[in-house]
Order: C-alpha cells, then structure tokens, then sequence
C-alpha cells in the first residue's frame, strides 16, 4: 500500500471568501505580452491544453489496449470521472468514500486482466536498442544530435509503458484524471473568453460573473468590494489565468513522457511566475502541489489507499479553490487587499496545517522533469583537439530538474540518492556522469545538479532517485530521459569574431569614443568534426573552458603610435587635438594556444581619426497599410545597417546587441514601432486598429555608445478601406446630389393642432446599420450633427426637427446634417476614420395663400362720415393645407377644420393693418386688428378729397404668401364734401 496506514485528522474549512477573486486580469491584456505580463495567450492555453488531452487520450488508449472492451475497465473509467465530479461539487464524505472503495475494487479487476502492452513493451525494447546501437557508430554531429533526439524519445514511450504495466490500474486512474482535469480547464478558458467578449456590453460585470460559468472561481466579496467594472474585468482574468496554469504545471510534471505544447505553456508561466512578487508565487506554487496531491491520493486508490482518504481530498479541493481566489498579482484599493490578505493568511495556515498532517506524501517524489536550459533540450559535451592533442572541453554542466510536488524538494538531498543512467550497466563501479554539486531551490522546487563527464559517447539520459530510507514510504522514481552529447572538433584554424570588427572611425573630440573588440567577441573555428566533414568559421561552444586559447590585441598600420589598445580596447592616445585628425591605424588580435605552437592573427578594418559629426536620421517609406481599421496592422520595418550615408552608421552585428534600454520610442498620433517578438533587435510598426487614413512618421532613438546615437523615422501612409465606413444614400429617398426637400407633417389631417418637419437620419442611408457594426469593431461611432444653429431646428437621438419656432433670416442658413465616423486615437482626441457626409435639407414652403379684401379701394362720403368700413371685407389667408386660418380681420377658431386657433399651429401671428402714412391718423382711426376704419372729428372737416393707404402686414416664416404682393393694400378716399359715389 503506497501510503500504508496514515490516518489523517481534518480540520474545518476555510470561511469561503465566496470565491476568492483577482483572475488574470485580461488574458488579452495581462498575459500575451512578454514585456509586461505573462507571455501566454488564451489561445496559447488552449492549443496546449487540446494537444495534452491528445496525448493522454493516446497513452490511455495504450494503457487499455487489448482490454479496453472489459466491464472493469469501463466501470474504472465511468467511477474515476464520477469521482471528479463528487469534489467539483463538493459532494460529503461519505459518497467520496463509496467511489474510492470502487476505484480500489476495479483496480484489483483490472490489473488482473491482460492486455497488449508488453508487446508493446517488447517493440520499443527493441527500438531502443536499434538507436543506442545507431548512436554509437554515429559519426557527423548532425546525425549525433538527430539519433539522440530519437533515442530519447523512445526511451519515455518505454519509460511510460514500463509505468502502464507495472500498475495498470494506477495508470488508467491517473491518465483518464488528467484528462478531466483539462477538460475542466479548457472549459474555464472558454467561459473567460465569453466574459470578455461580453465586457464591454455588460454594466454591471459581477452579477455577470455570479450568474455565468466562472460563478464559484472567483470570490463574489471581492466583486463586491471593487465595484468598478474595469477592476472586475483585472481580478477576473488574473485568477482564472492564474488558476489554470497552476493547475496545468502540475499536469506537465505528471504526464508521461512530453507534451511538447504543454511544456512550453509551464515553461513560460514558470519564467512569468518567477518575476513575480513572493505572494504570487507561493499561492500559485501551492494551487500545483495541491493538484499533485489530488491525484497523487487518487492514484493510491487503486492500491488501496489510505485511511481518511475521502476526508483529505474534500480539503485539498477546498483549500485549492480558495487559493484560486487568492491567485493575483493585481494591486487593488486598500479594503480589497487588507481582505485579500486576510483571507490568503487563512489559506496558508489550513495549508501547512495539511502538510503537517501527511508528511510522507509531502516528502514524497511524484515526478522528476529536466528543465532543458536551451530550446532544443540538448546538452553538448564539446571537446577541440589540435595536432592531436586536447586543449579544450566543456566545462561542468548544470542539469535542471522540477520536483513535483514542489513541497518534496526541501528534503531532496536528506531522502533521496542521485544518479545518471544513460545505458544499460551491469555495474555501478563507474558512472558516466559525476555529481559534482547539487542545489535546491525548495521554493521553487527545483534541483541544480553540476555535472562532469569523461565519456565521449551520447546517450538518452535520465536522472535516478533512490529512496535513502523504503521506511518512510518514499518511492524510487526516474525523470524522462534527454539527449546528452558527445562531440569534438578537429581545430587547423581559429580567428577573433568581434561585433564592432567592421568600425572604420573613432571621434578624435569625443574622449568617450572608443572601439571595443574584445565584448561580445567569441572564437570561430575552421576545421574538421567527428565525421572528418570541413567546418568553416564555426562558434565555438560557450560551454567550454577555453583558457588554453589566449587572445591579445595589437596596434598596426599608418599611425600605430597615435593610438593605444588595451583589453581589446582601442583608444587615441590625444583627444581633442587636432593633430589627431586622420590619424589611422590597423588593430588586430592574435590567438594562441598555449603547449602548442598555435598562432592565427585576425585583422580588423582600419580605424581613421574624425570630427564627431550630428547623429543619422534615418528615414524610409514603408509600403501603404491597406486594411479596414478592424485589427491593428502590423508591418516589418527594414533597417539600414552600415556606416555609409542614409545607414544607422553600426554594424548589423552591433545593433543586435544593443540593449532594450537603448531605444526610445516616440508615436505618431497612435501609430508607434516596437521591437519584434523573438529577434535581435528587429522593428514593426503597429497601426492600431481604428486609426485614420493619413501619413505617419513614428520614430525610435537609438544610443550606441556615449557618443554615438541614430534615431529611424520609418513613414507610413494608411489607406483605410473607406467601403467600410462610407455613408450611401438611399436611392428612393435622395436620387443624385445630397440634399432632400422635407414636407410638413401636419397632424392630425382632419383637425389638425400642430406641425412640424422631421426626419430620423439614419434611415437616409441604405447601408447605416452595416456602418454601425463596422465602427463599433474599431471603436468608433457614427455620429451626426448640425453644421449651424438655427432657431427652431434641432437634431436629438439621430431625428432632425424642425417646429413652429423656426427662425432663419436673410441670409438665410441652410439646414445641413453633417455625418461622420468617429474614433478615438492613441491620445484620447477625435478622429474621423473617412471623409464626413453633408446633407442638405430643404422645407417646403408653408406660407400658404392670401385672398384680397373685396374692395381695394373704400369711397367715404358726405353721406358715410359716422359709419365703420370693414377694410378686410373678402380678405382671407388660407393654409398649405387648404384650410382658412384667418378671415375677414379674424383667426379662424378651432372647430369642424381645427383641432386649436390654426396660426399657432405655424407659427404664424393674425395679420394687421397699418396706415402708410402715420400722419394720417389725424383723419382717421384704424383698428389694427381688425381693420375697422371711422373718420375722426378733423377727418370729417376735410375741405377736399384726400387717399389714404392702409396696409395689410402678413409675413411667413416659411417662404412667400402666394398672391400677397398684389392684395395687400387698401386706399380709402375721404371727401366729405360729395357723396360717396361722386367720388372718382
């Protein structure tokens, strides 16, 4: 039994923080860029979760094979998946207890069950043994390092198998947990995904959260206690993110053999964990080993187990998800971190009160993994020989190894004996690798072995745990196996390759400008390899103590005594002299190799004194950016190496090892440059999605020494796909030009009481909704507006009105709405992504139609002197709508054509009558209103005919009153001395 009899005492759980919260923080955001966050996306998780599910799927599918078909293996499978199931749910401890004594039963099935795997075991057995016999005659280094690539590989499918048949039960168990496991996780991803889609429409993100497939990850007092929606947004991604990379790091170090996608996700979460503060680490650390723990316990099952099995594994599901909770590196407000670091002290005190409680699973090994320093996992023993005879090898190599869980590495070197097993040995008389040192990192959990070798043979090499003491239940494991390489160069030439070789200048009035070869430099062998193959200018391998190869530096050529060199530095002896000016010299290096009579000189390019001049501005003209704003556009920036004129004035070489802290970036309204991901040094420019059709030169400033910069202003012009955000008018509405005569709406039709114009703006363009989607992809929005204010005309939620109160003089104004697509750019200003739409909007006239008075002239006699001429006898004003609003001197009250008094309705006033000449009211008296018109006293004294003009004063805010101009006066003729009829 793995765990024998160890009864374990559980204490109560943590006070549940409801789901502790600080997920990821935007996997988008916080973990895809190397520079500032963890460098794997959402996409990165998922692709390596996928592929690790294949590959445990594969390995399952061999765990079973030839049984597969077997009730016990079907019911293991289907109970193991319930199992899961139970903790996720929190389930009590009675029903974890009834599924684990069924996994103990079947186990007992199944293992008695045959099946194919050791032939199987028996084909690989015979495949290793082809490629060790392979290696061994290997001659090129090529095929060296290919065989052992190979041989390897093999020797982890044997190594698995081994693994499956010693017990197959425990193998079916903790292959088909994994898989549920990612599964689990992959899901979480997706449901991450969907939250952030989901972000920017939602207003309120935690009673999303509480009500979506991520309720329960994250702590709902937390969500509580932010408030802010962007702060939500933080802490959601950051735990979820955080929380599935923990869990899959524990998955990596458990599945046999290597998922190469899956090692590389733990990989860089491991680096990205590294650079975090302590916090971060140990709560993700500890969300690891408890995964470990989790299937470790469930592995024991098929052997039995151990008692309380079911009590230990509530808690370890408790206590992992409450350290999910925990799982950011967020800063929040002062009352979410006191609350946060309240509820992880709590976490941590249940979590070492565990540890206490099951020491020998603490201590105890699950898995080994070497953590290859390089990226091809290889580790090369190089040896160089010249004229027969050895004058350099590799130096004592570091070997890397993650412990899991990672609680075991702090009592490694106390339990456990290691060593290196790269073939088969009858004896242990003699290793072929020797321990010289051994380090333990225990927070890390990971074991440094310094290891030396004599042997100039490669094998596939695993590293060998053995337990010091079978008492305290520790069991004896292995890591997977990795190539190390035996190799050797035959040396007939050896040359100084220096970064700044090809510098032809140094500033004579700068006393800081040197010309350094000896940094960076490294030595080029020529000669022949294993295979006896020519190798020409080849690095030699950094790994190797190469004390026998001595290099010194020397002065030559025109002016040697102008200069003076020293470490490989050369230097003018004068600074700020004229004198030096010109000067030049030839440096070179020269390479011996000590107890031999090797000697090789190489010469670098001539060095000539100069005056300092202004740094290069480099400039060049990128390729248009054609794209349709919905997604950044990203190009390659071509940089112009060399000391000629339009160049950076360094070597590609040199600029390659120039520093990220050398560069200073400046953008251009948004558009800016960055360093390329995986390369030296290399450039892009980055449009942002949203950016405005136009010409942008961003610019990076570049320090090469002291006393040397550059700075490169790559040109960029954006072509936006206009199609995409242009406006098209609606042919049925506005055939040709851009403009539209708007009628009156004047309601309602039988009685009307009011009027206006309106017209809902986007309903002009065939294509709005499309444009809409369109701009909200890149952020923008379309907006309208009015190109001027006009009384009475208003422009509210995309409707043009225009109401009784309108009011637009000579020079009249045109109603113009003018569209635009609106986006913001780096700095926050407003940008419009295409040219903006203008239409015009012309109103019908509702001036309506005047009639004039029946009489245009009035005869007052001596025989009317006291009687009242109605002067708007006749006289009617009728509306665009045929109705009359005003007759005969008064306004038309509501009734059978009127819903109100109808000149309201236009914004019209009753007309009024006035006397052309104001001195007349000396003779008559008018009433304005009306147009009732009687002689006064004097008027009735006239001793000879006078004409008096009245005029009927009707005006329009909407156009001309048709007929006005002919019938809107009245002359009346006053003669008190004739009868009205005499007068002519």
């Amino acid at each position: 039994m793995l765990f024998g009899a160890l009864t374990l005492a559980v204490s109560t759980t943590v006070t549940s923080c409801k789901d502790y919260d600080d997920d990821i923080k935007n996997l988008q955001e916080q973990i895809d860029k190397v520079t500032s966050t963890n460098p794997v996306s959402t996409e990165d998780m998922k692709a390596a979760i996928s592929s690790a599910i294949q590959t445990l799927q594969t390995q399952l599918q061999t765990a079973i094979d030839g049984k597969a078909d077997s009730k016990a293996v079907q019911d293991l499978l289907k109970t193991v998946e319930a199992l899961q199931t139970a903790l996720e749910n929190k389930a009590d401890a009675s029903t974890i207890k009834t599924l684990g004594d069924q996994i103990t039963e079947l186990s007992k099935q199944v293992n008695s069950i045959e099946g194919t795997l050791n032939e199987t075991k028996k084909d690989l057995e015979a495949k290793v043994a082809d490629l060790t016999e392979k290696l061994a005659g290997a001659a090129s280094s090529e095929d060296l390092k290919k065989l052992a690539d190979e041989l390897a590989e093999a020797k982890n499918e044997l190594k698995a198998v081994n693994d499956m048949a010693d017990n197959n039960a425990a193998a079916i168990v903790e292959i088909k947990a994994n898989i549920l496991e990612l599964q689990k996780l992959d899901g979480r991803i997706t449901a991450l995904e969907t939250f952030n889609q989901n972000a920017a429409s939602k207003d309120d993100l935690a009673a999303y959260v509480a009500h979506s497939e991520l309720a329960g990850l994250v702590d709902n007092e937390v969500l509580e206690l932010l408030k802010d929606n962007g702060s939500i947004a933080k802490y959601v991604n950051e735990v979820i993110e955080s929380q599935v990379l923990a869990e899959t790091s524990a998955i990596n170090l458990a599945i046999k053999g290597v998922d190469d996608k899956l090692a590389t996700l733990s990989t860089s979460f491991e680096t990205y964990k590294s650079e975090q503060a302590t916090a971060y680490q140990t709560v993700t650390s500890n969300i690891t080993t408890l995964t470990t723990f989790k299937t470790t316990i469930e592995t024991a099952l098929t052997n039995g187990g151990y008692a309380n099995f079911e009590a230990v594994l509530t808690e370890i599901s408790t206590i992992k998800d409450s350290y999910g909770y925990c799982a950011t590196k967020e800063a929040f407000d002062s009352k979410v971190e006191t609350y946060l670091t309240t509820y992880k002290s709590e976490v941590d005190g249940q979590f070492n009160t565990l540890k206490a409680r099951i020491t020998a699973l603490e201590n105890q090994i699950q898995s080994v993994v070497y953590v290859p320093e390089y990226e091809d996992g290889k580790i090369i023993f190089m040896s160089y020989f010249y004229d027969n005879k050895l004058v350099a090898e590799t130096k004592p190599i570091q070997m890397k190894f993650r412990i899991s869980p990672a609680t075991a590495a702090a009592n490694f070197a106390e339990n456990y004996a290691p060593s290196f097993d790269g073939q088969e040995i009858k004896t242990r008389a003699a290793e072929i690798y020797n321990i010289e040192k051994t380090e333990v990192d225990e927070a890390a959990g990971i074991v440094t072995f310094t290891v030396s070798t004599s042997t100039d043979k490669s094998f596939a090499v695993s590293l060998n745990l053995i337990a010091k003491d079978q008492s305290k239940n520790l069991t004896n494991i292995s890591s997977n196996y990795f190539p190390v390489i035996s190799d050797y160069r035959a040396i007939t030439d050896v040359k100084v390759k220096s970064p700044n070789e090809a510098i032809d200048y140094i500033l004579y009035d700068k006393p800081l400008s040197v010309v350094d070869y000896a940094t960076g430099a490294v030595l080029q062998i020529t000669g022949k390899d294993r295979a006896g193959d020519v190798i020409t200018d080849e690095p030699m391998a950094s790994s190797v103590n190469a004390e026998k190869f001595v290099v010194s530096y020397k002065v030559e050529g025109t002016d040697p005594d102008s200069y003076t060199i020293e470490n490989g530095v050369l230097k003018l002896k004068e600074y700020n002299n004229v004198s030096s000016n010109g000067k030049k010299a030839t440096p070179k290096a020269t390479v011996i190799i000590t107890g031999t009579d090797f000697k090789q000189v190489t010469t670098f390019a001539d060095v000539t004194a100069k005056a300092a001049s202004s740094d290069p501005e480099v400039t060049s003209t990128l390729s248009p950016a054609q794209f349709d704003g919905t997604k950044e556009y990203v190009a390659d920036v071509t940089i112009a190496y060399g000391t000629g004129g339009g160049q950076i004035g360094i070597s590609k070489e040199a600029y390659e090892k120039l520093p990220a802290e050398n560069f200073d970036f400046k953008d251009a309204n948004g558009v800016y440059l960055k360093p390329k991901d995986n390369t030296k040094n290399e450039l892009v420019i980055v449009v942002p999605k949203g950016t405005v059709a136009g010409t942008y030169t961003p610019e990076v400033k570049v320090k090469v020494s002291d006393v040397q910069n550059f700075t490169l202003k790559p040109l960029i012009t954006v072509e936006v796909t206009t199609a995409d955000y242009t406006l098209t008018y609606d042919d049925k509405i506005i055939t040709g030009g851009s403009s539209l005569a708007l009628i009156a709406n004047i309601l309602p039709a039988d009685k009307p009481t009011s009027m206006n114009f309106m017209m809902e703006i986007p309903s002009l363009f065939k294509n709005y909704a499309t444009i809409v989607d369109n701009a909200k992809k890149v952020g923008a929005t379309v907006q309208f507006s009015l190109e001027e204010a006009i009384t009475g005309v208003s422009l509210a939620d995309n409707v043009l009105k225009v109401d009784n109160t309108y009011s637009n003089p000579i020079p009249a104004k045109a109603i113009v709405v003018v569209a635009k697509v609106i986006a913001k750019n780096a700095a926050g200003a407003d940008i419009e992504l295409v040219a903006s739409k203008e239409t015009t909007f012309t109103l019908a006239d509702l001036s309506g139609e005047w009639t004039a008075p029946t009489d245009a002239i009035v005869k007052i006699g001596s025989d009317k002197l006291d009687a009242t001429a109605q002067l708007a006898t006749g006289a009617k004003w009728t509306a665009s709508n045929g109705k009359v609003m005003w007759n005969a001197g008064q306004e038309v009250k509501a009734g059978s054509d009127w819903g109100v008094t109808p000149l309201g309705i236009f914004g019209f006033v009753a007309p009024t009558f006035v006397l052309d000449n104001a001195s007349d009211t000396n003779y008559v008296k008018l009433d304005k209103n009306t147009g009732a018109l009687t002689l006064t006293n004097t008027g009735k004294q006239l001793k000879a005919e006078a004409s008096i003009v009245v005029n009927i004063v009707a005006e329009s805010r909407w156009g001309t009153i048709t007929n006005y101009g002919s019938g809107k006066t009245v002359t009346v003729k006053i003669n008190p001395t004739a009868l009205s009829s005499a007068i002519s």
